[in-house]
């Protein structure tokens, strides 16, 4: 059972949460499970279809009951105009934000012989910079109401770094030291930072990416799953749910 009771800081403030990426699989899972933690949730994304068709999704596996507490902004992190309108509008709207969760923005799978500059750019603008901007935006009012929880998302590679996957390699070491530089400013304005670091984890994304490395090893994309399975630790691939987990910790 859902519970529709809200969740509020310790003076009576609501906790008004925006998540990035909302319509992917980890997006949406920390979408369903900050609602059943009481937040209000506003789904940010580039298209509007794919909000609403989320959101609907959403409020049919839970309750109408909690429709009052979700709501889509359109936004695209890969420009700043659009990154300053949606946090705009959503202030217009809503009220301060309290809390970000940031899980927007991939990677192609490609070794460096095959990377193109508009690959570079656009995982660059979209995913690196795309986070910078998008946490300023927030992180600028939190700094205000001395308060505030940021997650960003980020990825494996920035720890174990991958032949096929330079650009993310990149992209996800320096959204680290990005998390790590920003959490030492913000947290003297009671602003805690934190990053998650996924590995493989069950979504479209990740069958779209065994499908990508199947394809250049003459094998299947089940064939590179089961591979990754068996060297897991555990014996298992991460569940969107497992991340979400995670992120509610976080911001409790």
């Amino acid at each position: 059972m859902t519970d529709t009771t809200e969740t509020k800081h310790a003076n009576g403030m609501r906790r008004l949460v925006l998540v990035s990426g909302a319509t992917g699989g980890i997006g949406m899972a920390v979408c369903q499970r900050l609602l059943q933690d009481g937040y209000h949730v506003v789904m940010l994304g580039r298209s509007k279809s794919k909000l609403e068709h989320a959101r609907r999704v959403l409020l049919q596996a839970q309750s109408q009951a909690i429709s009052d507490r979700l709501s889509v902004q359109v936004a695209d992190i890969a420009q700043p105009s659009s990154v300053d309108d949606a946090t705009h509008s959503i202030l217009q709207s809503h009220g301060d934000i309290t809390d970000l969760v940031h899980a927007a923005g991939d990677g192609p799978v490609a070794p460096l012989m095959e990377t193109t500059e508009s690959m570079w750019q656009g995982t660059v603008q979209g995913k690196l910079l795309g986070t910078v901007r998008l946490t300023k935006a927030v992180a600028s009012r939190m700094v205000q109401q001395r308060r505030g929880n940021i997650v960003i998302v980020n990825g494996i590679f920035s720890r174990e770094a991958d032949p096929l996957f330079p650009i993310s390699t990149l992209v996800n070491s320096g959204l680290a030291g990005f998390a790590k530089a920003i959490s030492h400013d913000l947290g003297r304005s009671g602003v805690r930072v934190n990053i998650v670091n996924p590995g493989a984890t069950e979504t479209s994304l990740w069958k779209k990416i065994c499908g990508e490395i199947a394809v250049r090893h003459n094998t299947t994309a089940e064939a590179i799953h089961q591979q990754v399975r068996e060297a897991s630790p555990s014996g298992s691939i991460a569940a969107p749910a497992d991340i979400a987990d995670v992120i509610a910790f976080l911001l409790s």
